[in-house]
């Protein structure tokens, strides 16, 4: 009598998805260096470095895109220059990015089983992401994560935080949300910021 086959359960149905099988070959470090991951003064370090990282280059992004965004973020804090801006977008990522571990830590999870289920369904984009993962599970995802987190820092403080502040504390009059092109743009440089973020975080924390 031949064996049963092993890769087929009593209901006939496939007890492993061939699809998937790379793809979670690919997390499961991801998931064991997650589980080790505790929050400590590494963790910091990592966000923090990722945050003055990410700040210089939402800084340059936004000075290149136009010297009075960048003097207008100066204006925050009193100094509306571009030294002034530079110094507040250094500060502004590096206090972003303490709550990144947390963040992480509340959304890998689910955000890794989504990508999953997407390379389920695309072999182009299973191709891409496999190797990755083999390569740097950890950096991999956070820096996805970053993207998403910038996404909404930028919606957060281009949109609402930076001109009430400037229209009630500064007396600088500005539409609240700044839905403006200038407001709009102001999300793209927090973007990179959130994608840098996760690099610099995931490289230090996984070599």
């Amino acid at each position: 009598m031949a064996d049963p086959d092993p890769s087929t359960t009593t209901d006939g149905s496939s007890s492993t998805d061939a699809d998937e099988s790379p793809f979670r070959a690919a997390v499961t470090p991801l998931f064991e260096k997650v589980v080790a991951l505790e929050v400590d003064a590494r963790e910091i370090e990592a966000a923090l470095a990722g945050g003055l990282a990410g700040g210089f280059q939402a800084a340059l992004v936004l000075q290149l895109h136009d010297t009075d965004a960048i003097r207008r973020v100066g204006a925050i804090f009193g100094a509306p220059t571009l030294d002034g801006g530079w110094i507040t977008m250094l500060a502004l990522g590096a206090l972003f990015a303490l709550p990144f571990s947390a963040f992480v830590s509340s959304s890998i999870d689910s955000f890794v089983q989504k990508v999953m289920m997407l390379s389920s369904r695309n072999d182009y984009l299973r191709k891409l992401l496999v190797p990755l993962l083999q390569r740097s599970a950890l950096t991999t995802t956070t820096l996805g994560l970053g993207n998403g987190y910038g996404i909404a820092v930028g919606v957060l403080f281009s949109l609402f935080l930076m001109p009430a502040w400037l229209t009630f504390a500064m007396g600088v009059p500005m539409p609240v949300p700044n839905v403006t092109g200038d407001g709009l743009f102001g999300i793209l440089p927090w973007t990179l910021y959130g994608g840098t973020l996760g690099l610099v975080y995931g490289l230090i924390l996984e070599y």
